[in-house]
């Protein structure tokens, strides 16, 4: 479903949709129009065909003898349409009848057409018949005088014919043109239309597709770069737009803002850093002069007690302008690292010495479970910084007599580091956060142990720098295990 929630979807969705209703509607206008005319112009050519059998034929009917209830009909019409003299009449043998109607007959044969001709006498009698019409005969319509009556009738096959009727003082004209042609015609532009349609329709989806693809890969490449901007690379931009468009304003709009970013970033880096370098020295002095004044045996026990705890906090707030300092200097790549190979082994079996040391108080039970040999490339300084805040981190919250474990091995072509506890635990709602800074679980069942939020922060720090990874998995009241993951290659 994330493919329609798509930009390129999107707007290849609606080109195509507007060139589907471009298509549909050109072709239905495409084809009434064609429709419309090849009417026309069969209406054309058909009253241009009565007209010429009109006038050929009626010099030559004259010569007929109307019947004396067809002449009182005529008179009716003629009368109707406009005031006119007398219809005369002449008396004509067979003879000269069928003269003219052989006439008639040879000039069909020499301008063969497609229409069927049909000419009635005044009487009702049939004079002539195209050949075409075989023994059929066209249907009966109202035929008016003096002018041309077009009308679509169906014959005796339930053929669809185009008709066209008219009268004068001697005989009825008829002239029909089947529309089956007219129809064939329409038929297949309608059945080019099937096939092109989708074509046409499937070519845009395809060229839509691309179209919006080439359009939106520059915002691709800015969502990837911007991606990969991050506090530590603030000095990174977006790859300018050649091109004054768009595009090219918003990359310029972004990396205007990358700017006044990393300057504001900054200055926050240069007044912690003096901040904290100004602190040192402060506590530093105090540290010292505080243990001087308990060295004196004579101090009355509440000052003494008070003196401790002042000396406790000082600790505690020198280890959080020391783990500030580390912070603010990783971040503005200033810290560097040494690395070189190192016997992680080793080294996690001397840190367990430190963490029984720190353990020995709450009688807290600290074992290996499994350490093989490893060797890495790494800062050793660092790394054991790294390992040094976990330990201590599942010191502060393991319950008296409780148990660490530390687990090493092999997995895959890095170093796994298990670090586990039976400690208080994290709940959910705390796991996605507890690596933030500053951020402390706030727990009920321990007092509260002092700590910065930050070391969990540097571990992480660490662990990103040697292109490995850290996680944790806790229950609470069951305890934690923090997972260190490092490459050996």
């Amino acid at each position: 479903m994330m493919l329609f929630h798509s930009i390129r979807t999107k707007l290849t969705l609606w080109y195509s949709a507007l060139v589907a209703a471009t298509l549909l509607g050109f072709g239905a206008t495409a084809y009434l129009f064609t429709r419309s005319i090849l009417m026309d112009n069969l209406d054309r050519s058909l009253r241009n065909e009565i007209t010429w059998v009109n006038q050929f034929i009626e010099p030559k009917a004259r010569k007929v003898r109307l019947k004396r209830s067809a002449l009182l009909e005529l008179q009716e019409l003629k009368r109707a349409a406009q005031p006119v003299a007398p219809v005369e009449t002449t008396d004509v043998t067979e003879e000269e009848i069928d003269h003219v109607w052989k006439q008639i007959y040879q000039h069909t044969l020499l301008n063969p057409r497609r229409q069927f001709i049909q000419i009635l006498d005044r009487n009702g009698d049939l004079l002539y018949r195209s050949p075409s019409l075989e023994n059929q005969t066209l249907p009966t319509v109202e035929i008016p005088y003096g002018s041309i009556h077009i009308v679509t009738v169906q014959d005796d096959q339930l053929r669809d014919l185009r008709m066209a009727a008219t009268q004068n003082d001697y005989v009825k004209i008829v002239v029909a043109y089947p529309l089956a042609d007219l129809t064939e015609v329409l038929d297949s532009i309608f059945s080019n239309f099937n096939y092109l349609v989708p074509l046409a329709l499937l070519i845009s989806v395809i060229g839509g597709w691309f179209l919006a693809h080439k359009s939106l890969k520059p915002v691709d490449v800015i969502t990837r770069t911007a991606r990969e901007i991050t506090a530590q690379n603030l000095n990174r931009r977006l790859p300018s737009h050649k091109v004054d468009d768009e595009l090219g304003r918003l990359t310029n709009t972004i990396n205007e803002m990358i700017g006044r970013l990393q300057e504001s970033f900054s200055q926050v880096q240069r007044f912690s850093a003096e901040a904290s370098h100004e602190l040192r020295t402060p506590l530093t002095i105090m540290r010292g002069e505080i243990e001087v004044a308990l060295r004196k045996k004579r101090l009355p026990r509440e000052t003494r007690e008070l003196l401790h705890s002042v000396h406790d906090e000082l600790v505690r707030l020198s280890s959080i302008v020391e783990s500030l300092m580390t912070l603010i200097k990783s971040e503005s790549g200033r810290l560097a690292f040494q690395f070189d190979s190192v016997a992680l082994h080793q080294m996690l079996e001397e840190i367990l010495e430190d963490a029984r040391i720190l353990a020995e108080k709450k009688r807290i039970n600290v074992v290996a479970e499994k350490i093989e040999q490893v060797h890495l490339h790494g800062d050793e300084v660092r790394l054991r910084q790294l390992f040094l805040n976990l330990i201590e981190n599942a010191v502060k919250y393991t319950p008296t007599e409780g148990t660490i474990s530390i687990t090493l091995e092999r997995s895959n072509g890095s170093a796994v580091i298990y670090i586990n506890d039976t400690g208080i635990g994290i709940s959910k709602k705390d796991l996605p956060y507890i690596f933030d800074r500053f951020y402390r679980v706030k727990q009920h069942e321990l007092p509260d142990s002092g700590g910065s939020g930050l070391g969990l922060s540097i571990a992480k720090w660490i662990a990103q720098a040697h292109r490995g990874s850290i996680e944790v998995k806790s229950q609470p009241r069951k305890g934690s295990t923090f997972i260190v993951t490092l490459p050996l290659s």
